[in-house]
């Protein structure tokens, strides 16, 4: 049996002009990360990341801070199939849309929502449009469809596992909460808005581990979900 484990990365900066960079909170989320596998001596084949800055800079300070401690990992190999699913792209184009159609939001277009609620109606907005967009209820023009998505994410779990299909495999693969949703997805048979529903509760710098079998490497087991233990309680954050 082979081991993918999956990490999402460290907060990003939700909120602030450039989300694709680790907050202050990330940075150490990634570093008690790296430092918890080299207390366990935790030994992957390999480190994959996903292209995104967020999750390339979390596997790049793990690993260093993993070494810091005394134990060596490979060097990240950026996954260009492990990046999250286009919620900026998707946003910028429903959104006015979907504001304008769902009453309860009218207030991010009239000026009248208060500062303290503004964020939960962007939130609300938000998940109607993923909502619509996993349902194949968009016209998504050249933006990713959701299945072009799990077709992606299929794509990057098979690259890995098979090129370390050897029994007793260990690969290590940082990426976001959409590729993670997915995975689940292909391990347990999830519908789309149960794929949804499970990525939206990956936590920063979790850690989900599936199985592979050498004979067959699409099929994934699942062996734990949106483990934190390596955090204290400081650094526990969904975004």
């Amino acid at each position: 049996m082979g081991t993918l484990t999956l990490v999402r990365h460290g907060q990003a900066s939700y909120g602030a002009a450039d989300y694709d960079r680790l907050s202050e909170r990330g940075v150490e989320q990634a570093r008690a990360l790296g430092r918890r596998w080299a207390a366990t001596r935790h030994a992957p084949d390999a480190v994959y990341a996903g292209p995104m800055r967020r999750q390339l800079d979390t596997a790049t300070i793990a690993v260093a801070a993993a070494a810091e401690a005394g134990h060596n990992l490979p060097a990240p190999v950026v996954l260009d199939e492990l990046a999250e699913y286009p919620a900026f792209e998707l946003l910028g184009k429903f959104m006015p849309q979907f504001v304008q159609q769902h009453p309860e939001l009218r207030g991010l277009l009239d000026g009248t929502a208060t500062a303290e609620n503004r964020r939960t109606l962007m939130d609300r907005g938000f998940w109607l449009v993923i909502d619509a967009w996993c349902n194949d209820r968009l016209d998504t023009g050249d933006i990713e469809t959701f299945g072009a998505f799990v077709t992606r994410v299929r794509t990057a779990v098979a690259r890995m596992t098979s090129a370390h299909g050897k029994g007793g495999a260990s690969v290590v693969a940082v990426t976001s909460g959409g590729p993670i949703g997915v995975a689940l997805k292909l391990a347990l048979g999830l519908d789309a808005m149960q794929t949804v529903t499970q990525w939206r509760l990956v936590r920063n710098a979790s850690i989900t581990e599936l199985l592979w079998r050498s004979r067959a490497p699409s099929e994934l087991s699942l062996l734990g979900f949106n483990h934190i233990d390596h955090l204290p309680a400081e650094l526990h954050t969904f975004r």
